[in-house]
């Protein structure tokens, strides 16, 4: 293949990839099936230099989750003043991971199976699922993950740095991940430093365990360690301390502990709690990850720094965080791209090794979708009486609306919210939506509140309907609901607890 024929391959497939995955989410804009997550992120981007506020949250994102990196696309979000603009950058994102993943694969094989390794990036179903799912932050990880591997391999410090910087802007976990990972690089450095280069490889490579500048890598690997240590302080030490307790811990709430501290802890020091969290959903889980990589990162020790990340999903005790499909996967994918990448590159019949997971990345796409497409590309709900009812609430209007009638509108009314508050003043659903947890807890509150003169209807387009709402007295932004989160009251004592 000649000299660069294989980097414009990829950058075609990358194009590919970025207009199918934007084909889909124009069409899920157009017919309003995305989410809460799109039109939270759209509100908090917008408010990047405010506060990163939003309404689902309540105040600002910085409780739920260290996200600064946000900012960078302020510009995006205040152009379009749309979600869907987060929904086409996210594969685009996704998609860069493939470019790292070549460059380090080029070090150690020909262009030809570098652009081949490289590709499965483009295909494995977990990370193609981050692609596609509602916009989170975490989509800007798994390039910047790779890209340090690839930095370090390269000797190429300034850029090592930079991914540093920009990777400790990411979010919590991946802090914590990259630290340890900086941990292993400085480790690798100090221990292979009179490392000498296999046959195969003679002109070695971090791959292989041999550094090109290991002094330098150790005091790379620290100063990544050391970075993403100090985002987290300032987090923990700073943020958190002014705008309140990290709300996320309740991802982590067992009867033995509470919070990820408390549950590691204590599974450490009672080992026979860990059936309690052995289940079949998260077996299966770890089985969706490997089976498309045709089990490759267990033949390298690379996958190791998938562990972390994949402690993080697999502690949780909400089934959600490990349902593949949603964007939790991001922090693990690049480390078990990465083994397979390792195990292909040792490998000496690395081409059926490849083409077995190849092959295994497309049925998975066929048969078992982790993006779930054929239920995203369908209508929630006719949206045309929902748009001309939605037009009739004020910009600034505390609105609560289904979740993805909200995600449509929370570019132009950065108060509205999916959870029905003691303050919200504008109400906007449809009768017959189908939505168990409208119909159960919404409809009710909804017939006492117009019986007793709190609601006041605006305006009626067949189903949907528009109200004027009276605020509780002494109502204030704060918690209120999330469905299904025990730790929030249930809607009639949030509403008639405030009164």
């Amino acid at each position: 293949m000649r000299t660069g024929t294989a980097v414009r391959k990829l950058v075609v497939a990358f194009g590919a990839y970025v207009l199918v995955l934007t084909a889909l989410a124009a069409w899920r804009w157009h017919i309003w099936t995305y989410g809460t997550d799109t039109g939270t992120f759209t509100q908090v981007i917008a408010d990047a230099f405010g506060g990163f506020t939003d309404g689902p949250e309540q105040g600002t994102h910085f409780r739920f989750h260290w996200a600064p990196l946000l900012a960078t696309l302020w510009p995006l979000v205040a152009a379009t003043r749309s979600g869907l603009a987060l929904q086409i950058v996210q594969p685009v994102l996704i998609g860069l991971t493939a470019f790292p993943l070549y460059g380090i694969a080029r070090r150690y094989v020909d262009e030809g199976r570098a652009f081949a390794y490289a590709s499965l990036a483009l295909l494995y179903p977990p990370l193609i699922a981050v692609a596609f799912t509602e916009f989170h932050e975490i989509a800007f990880y798994p390039a910047l993950a790779l890209g340090l591997v690839w930095a370090a391999d390269r000797a190429r410090w300034g850029w090592f740095a930079l991914f540093s910087l920009l990777g400790a802007l990411v979010r919590e976990e991946a802090c914590i991940v990259l630290g340890i990972v900086g941990l292993a690089l400085a480790a690798i450095g100090l221990l292979r430093r009179h490392a000498i280069a296999p046959r195969r490889f003679p002109d070695g490579g971090l791959l292989v365990g041999v550094p090109p500048e290991p002094e330098r890598l150790v005091l790379a690997g620290f100063f990544l360690t050391f970075i993403n240590a100090a985002a987290l302080a300032v987090y923990g030490d700073v943020v958190l301390a002014h705008v309140g307790p990290w709300q996320p811990s309740r991802f982590y709430d067992y009867p033995f502990a509470h919070g990820p501290a408390n549950v590691i802890t204590a599974l450490l020091a009672h080992p026979a709690l860990l059936p309690q969290i052995a289940t079949l959903g998260r077996a299966t889980y770890v089985l969706e990850a490997l089976i498309p990589l045709a089990f490759l990162p267990l033949l390298s020790r690379w996958s190791l720094l998938a562990l972390p990340g994949f402690a993080a999903v697999l502690l949780s005790s909400d089934p959600i965080a490990w349902r593949m499909g949603s964007h939790y996967a991001a922090i693990w994918c690049p480390w078990l791209l990465l083994g397979a990448l390792g195990a292909l590159v040792l490998r000496r019949v690395a081409l059926r090794w490849y083409q077995a997971a190849l092959a295994l990345c497309i049925i998975v796409l066929l048969v078992a979708n982790p993006m779930h497409v054929a239920h995203y590309v369908r209508p929630v709900y006719p949206h045309a009486d929902a748009a001309r009812a939605l037009a009739l609430v004020p910009q600034n209007a505390h609105l609560v609306t289904h979740d993805e009638w909200f995600a449509h509108i929370a570019g132009d009314h950065p108060n509205a919210t999916v959870f029905f508050c003691p303050y919200v003043d504008y109400v906007v659903y449809a009768d017959d939506y189908p939505s168990a947890y409208y119909q159960d807890d919404i409809v009710p509150e909804l017939v006492r509140e117009r019986a007793g003169g709190q609601l006041q209807v605006v305006a009626r387009f067949g189903h949907v309907t528009a109200y004027r709402r009276r605020p509780d007295a002494g109502a204030r932004i704060g918690d209120c609901i999330t469905p299904g989160n025990v730790h929030y009251r249930s809607l009639g004592a949030s509403l008639r607890g405030a009164r």
